[in-house]
């Protein structure tokens, strides 16, 4: 089988499997929490699940972003890691599954369901616009660019992986926020890591992997910009401009907590 085949395959495979992963920690959540006499409502059930799958697609992506960056780093743009290319599949088929459990969180958080489809449809899409439009740009067009590019460029695909590692502190919120501990010295704490991670990990990146071109091949990083293809700077810009909205949103709220106030479902941009 070529390539496109064997990652078809892994993509359809991984995608059932983190709706799989979605479905048990729902199941096993709605049971723990019934043992413990807790009223959690499903819609928050669900959403604690969402933020698990979403917290274990961030520790794996981490991990082999890690491993990419390390064995390319002495040569940016030559050097090759087999994890780059073939973990893009797996990527894509998270950001498909997402959503589709976006969409099914939402649902739950209605009083009232709207009976036909594209009122449903509508309504998610309103809601969860500019997530949804960052993960179909990330599985249509960043992933296809990750898996076909000649064998080059495995160091920044690695970073690119790498940008996950502030996930976890991401989720936890979640979870937290739906457990009721908002006030907790554990919230606190878990938004300072989530601000400090996401900062350089979806922020401050970027330019770093212009940087480590530059040091290379002897460059600043506006002689890098205008060397590399049209395309790669308009894709780092796509992924880079979200990045630093949702930062911004996680500052505003850090403010906020430290001015006395809690924060709401949508200061969080919880769903």
């Amino acid at each position: 089988m070529n390539k496109l085949v064997i990652g078809s395959v892994m993509c359809g495979t991984s995608c059932f499997g983190w709706m799989g992963l979605f479905y048990l920690s729902n199941y096993l959540l709605t049971r723990y929490f019934r043992a413990k006499k807790w009223n959690i409502s499903m819609h928050h059930t669900m959403n604690m699940s969402e933020a698990i799958v979403s917290s274990i697609q961030a520790f794996v992506s981490t991990v082999c972003g890690f491993v990419v960056v390390i064995a390319c780093r002495h040569d940016v743009m030559r050097a090759a890691h087999s994890l780059a290319s073939w973990y893009a599949w797996i990527a894509g088929s998270y950001f498909i599954y997402d959503i589709i459990a976006m969409y099914k969180v939402h649902l739950a958080s209605l009083a009232e369901v709207p009976k036909c489809l594209s009122g449903r449809v509508t309504s998610y899409l309103r809601r969860r616009t500019l997530l949804v439009l960052h993960h179909v740009v990330v599985a249509t067009v960043l992933v296809p660019v990750l898996i076909y590019r000649d064998g080059t460029g495995d160091f920044f695909v690695g970073c690119f992986y790498c940008v996950e590692l502030s996930g976890p502190f991401t989720n936890m919120r979640v979870v937290l926020s739906r457990l009721g501990l908002k006030t907790t010295r554990w919230y606190a704490i878990n938004g300072i890591l989530m601000i400090i991670t996401f900062a350089l990990c979806r922020v401050v990146i970027f330019p770093y992997m212009y940087f480590a071109y530059g040091t290379q091949f002897g460059m600043d990083i506006f002689q890098v910009m205008k060397k590399i293809p049209l395309h790669c700077n308009l894709g780092s810009l796509m992924v880079l401009l979200p990045q630093i909205h949702w930062l911004r949103l996680m500052v505003l709220g850090a403010l906020k907590i430290s001015r006395g106030a809690s924060l709401t479902d949508a200061d969080e941009k919880i769903d």
